[in-house]
């Protein structure tokens, strides 16, 4: 119908412009004009009319059509919000459906990790106490063996010290029956005149008492001391101690031979203590080297009516003491050896203490190491069983939003009303 009018309205306004052709003709011929120009303007007058009519055809027509249109647009909006609604309602059941399933699994899964968390506590904690109660067992069967070690030792240390005082209270029978032989003594003197012979039998004479006292690595023969050889020491943890057992028995001789005159025989004494002294400022110049030894030496002396000579004169026994020298006879020097071995027992029990205490303190730390691993095992176990709460509270968070959302109507868009057109004038 629309295009029906608008070729009609076409049909008129070509007719009108052939008309206004004719007529423009016509008025240039100048014949018929008048009358040809009534008729036209009659002719145009109906087309108009014509085309007047049609208008008002045509808009009626369109506001029918626009008045269907509308209809037919609003009946397609109606369906549509309704599938729209549909849709959004089968959403939100799958979105509900797919959310009880989301938080059953994490309910399951929540469960299953704090009881797998709770079993791992558990069978750590077991493995802890019955590890804790094997090394306190072990060190306690370690400080009860120590204990009894100790105990031990430090009886047959007290044993050992025992027999060393019993048989320096037996010195003075021994010096006694030494007296008894000053005679067979003197004859020996006699005998071994010659100074080295004399200083070579005490030199070997000591060196037999070291090998049957000491070990091989608790001393040395014939030792090098900063360029100055001495003829024995002894090893020990503080420093070396040197010995010397070439003293000069020569002066001591003429003292107590009875051969020698009275009137010689203070000089001859004099002349003892003269070289007794030099010898001590010898070994003290040339053997005590702290602190590559001790800040005293020995002075072996192989005869004990010698030594006794040298102890019992005050003179003497005072600068030996100055000198920081330490005179042994053969007697004294045995009980020094003595002694000296009691001393590196007490240091080899004091090591194997010291090892033992040092084996516990590292049992100790191990224990410690253990407990801070367990320690940090519990934390981590807390930070986990933390980071799982955490995630439960941002489900719960979850939750809480998508049920706002559910809960909330969902908005229409403004439609925009589409008004008819204003009819035209004719």
């Amino acid at each position: 119908m629309s295009l029906t009018i608008i070729l009609s309205l076409a049909s008129a306004a070509l007719v009108a412009l052939i008309a206004y052709f004719a007529l423009h003709r016509a008025i240039r011929k100048g014949g018929e004009a008048s009358e040809l120009e009534t008729r036209l303007m009659a002719r145009l007058d109906s087309v108009l009319e014509a085309m007047g009519r049609w208008r008002d055809e045509s808009r009626s027509t369109v506001q029918e059509k626009m008045t269907e249109l509308y209809g037919k647009i609003e009946e397609h909006s109606r369906a549509a919000r309704a599938e729209t609604h549909s849709t959004l309602d089968q959403f939100r059941t799958t979105l509900e459906g797919n959310r009880q399933a989301v938080a059953g699994e994490l309910a399951r899964n929540r469960d299953e990790s704090r009881q797998s968390l709770e079993s791992v506590t558990r069978s750590l904690t077991e493995r802890f106490e019955k590890l804790q109660a094997s090394n306190e067992q072990k060190l306690s069967e370690i400080r009860g063996e120590v204990e009894r070690k100790l105990s031990e030792t430090l009886e047959r240390s007290g044993q050992a010290f025992k027999d060393v005082t019993d048989r320096l209270s037996q010195l003075h029978e021994t010096n006694q029956r030494i007296m008894q032989f000053s005679q067979d003594l003197h004859e020996l003197q006699n005998i071994l005149k010659a100074p080295r012979l004399r200083g070579e039998m005490g030199e070997v004479e000591m060196e037999r008492m070291l090998r049957d006292c000491l070990a091989p690595d608790q001393f040395e023969i014939q030792f090098d001391i900063e360029g100055s050889r001495v003829d024995a020491i002894i090893r020990n943890p503080q420093g070396l101690l040197p010995i010397d057992s070439k003293f000069p028995l020569e002066a001591w001789r003429r003292v107590h031979d009875p051969e020698t005159p009275e009137a010689e025989r203070n000089a001859a004494r004099k002349d003892f203590m003269k070289a007794a002294k030099g010898h001590m400022d010898t070994i003290a110049a040339k053997y005590i080297r702290p602190p590559a030894t001790l800040d005293f030496a020995v002075m072996y002396v192989p005869a004990e009516g010698v030594y006794y000579e040298i102890i019992e004169t005050p003179d003497l026994a005072e600068y030996a003491r100055q000198r920081r020298i330490f005179p042994a006879s053969p007697i004294t020097f045995w009980a020094l050896l003595q002694v000296t071995v009691i001393g590196f027992r007490g240091l080899r029990i004091s090591e194997n203490a010291r090892r033992i205490a040092g084996l516990l303190s590292a049992l100790h730390d191990d224990f410690e190491k253990v407990r801070d691993a367990f320690t940090k095992a519990g934390k981590q176990l807390g930070y986990a069983k933390t980071n799982m709460d955490e995630a439960a509270g941002h489900l719960d968070r979850f939750e809480v939003k998508l049920g706002n959302v559910q809960s909330s109507p969902l908005g229409e868009g403004e439609r925009r009303e589409i008004e008819p057109p204003e009819g035209e004038d004719a």
